[in-house]
């Protein structure tokens, strides 16, 4: 039980925390949320970064459009005993982008703690007899991405201290619908801009990267830039799809086009065989292969010869209504050369891209460049989905391959990178909120 001094919000968080939770939020529940109507996690697309996830698969239904499910690590614990926590292999996220509006389903089943009677649907007499009595859903987040559940009883101890703490005014709301003792966003976003004032305050730093070890390596190439920014906040370079500092993505920016992300494709003749089609798509010698160019939707590109397309979207509703379809090029047969299902690019961007911080850069040249990053930062969020396929519709956001491969030593070297990029102006386009901050400010 809690200690004399402590809260039961408090108390269920540093069970979760002993547990290994790194963040613990709250929700309250209404008489709607039941394992019969799932539980509602709000119209905010943040909440896909907030609560850890698989990867989103699409599917069509009769009359909600396309949804997406996606699986969740979700295990649901007793605070009152040494038990430990018990799986429920059910829990998913359902996604449905026509409202927008997401729902937590399948979240009982399979586990030998979860509160099946406290989620059951209400019968009238008990809908009318609880009126605006809640219970409250607590969920500890780990590092590997187990969800920790537990709620309390209707009308409970937990549900009165969480509804004290939100009347009150004096707590964090996080992802439109949950709460959290903490302020994590606003802390981040504190330690973010200290960060980045001292690395300003810093001045010129030398263009290098970090190794998997953690040694600083000098790197030459002309991109250095996001490299040496992320070797400030010691940062490894790495394939994830998941932020880089406290929640927050971060870019380098000096002038031109801004590469928002690289996702490899998931089909096509690329992903079958990557000499094939460099052979039939890009310009070759007998020691190199590259495919490059900008790739705009519904253009056919001059020197690939194919044409990219968006299919399964419908631009007047602005959204997906074929789950099988995505970001795909085709060749004059329309044979598939390369495509990104909307599976990818939506697990893609839910993860990666809701806060991102894009860093002004100067940078002089030497033996290697020097770098110096700021004053300027802009601070984006509310990464929606539709702001993002109406901006690839209208070409705001397009294709940039930079696609090599290389003779070497008598194999052929790959070297990949599929990059959608987008004009610095179009940047607003893409988010909810947007905040210009200058580090000699602060």
């Amino acid at each position: 039980m809690s200690g004399a001094n402590e809260s039961p919000l408090e108390y269920v968080s540093r069970v979760m925390r002993r547990l290994g939770a790194r963040r613990v939020v709250f929700k309250l529940l209404a008489n709607n949320d039941n394992s019969k109507q799932q539980i509602y996690f709000g119209s905010d697309f943040d909440v896909l970064r907030l609560i850890p996830h698989g990867d989103l698969v699409g599917e069509t239904t009769k009359d909600k459009g396309v949804m997406y499910k996606a699986s969740l690590k979700l295990s649901w614990i007793d605070i009152e005993s040494d038990a430990p926590p018990s799986p429920a292999p059910g829990a998913q996220l359902i996604f449905y982008p026509r409202y927008p509006e997401v729902r937590l389903s399948g979240f009982l089943r399979g586990s030998a703690l979860a509160p099946s009677k406290l989620m059951q649907p209400p019968t009238p007499e008990q809908r009318a007899l609880r009126g605006q009595s809640q219970r409250c859903l607590v969920f500890g987040i780990c590092a590997d991405n187990t969800i920790l559940a537990y709620s309390g009883v209707w009308d409970g101890k937990l549900a009165r201290d969480a509804n004290a703490r939100i009347e009150s005014g004096k707590i964090s709301r996080v992802a439109s619908v949950f709460y959290e003792l903490e302020q994590p966003i606003q802390e981040g976003r504190i330690l973010l801009l200290e960060k980045l004032s001292e690395i300003y305050r810093g001045g010129f730093v030398r263009s290098g990267r970090l190794s998997p070890e953690g040694d600083v390596i000098e790197y030459h190439a002309k991109n250095g830039a996001g490299y040496t920014l992320e070797r400030m906040f010691g940062i490894v370079p790495n394939g994830r799809s998941e932020p880089d500092f406290h929640d927050w993505e971060l870019k380098s920016h000096r002038s031109g086009a801004v590469t928002l992300m690289t996702p490899e494709p998931d089909s096509g003749t690329y992903k079958a065989d990557l000499g094939k089609f460099l052979t039939a798509y890009g310009s070759c010698t007998e020691t190199r292969r590259d495919f490059t160019g900008r790739h705009l939707i519904g253009v056919q590109n001059e020197r690939s010869g194919l044409t990219f397309r968006m299919e399964g979207y419908d631009p007047e509703k602005n959204e997906v209504v074929d789950p099988d379809g995505g970001l795909i090029m085709r060749n004059l047969q329309g044979e598939v050369a390369l495509g990104w299902t909307f599976n990818k690019i939506l697990t893609h961007w839910s993860r990666k891209h809701a806060q991102t911080a894009y860093v002004s850069y100067k940078v002089v040249a030497k033996d290697v460049n020097y770098y110096r990053f700021g004053p300027e930062v802009l601070l984006c969020s509310g990464a929606d989905l539709k702001l993002f396929l109406h901006a690839m519709y209208g070409n705001k956001v397009y294709h940039d391959p930079g696609i090599n491969m290389k003779l070497v030593d008598g194999e052929w070297k790959p070297k990949k990178r599929n990059q959608f990029r987008v004009g610095w102006k179009g940047i607003d386009s893409l988010y909810e909120v947007s905040e210009r901050v200058l580090l000699t400010d602060l």
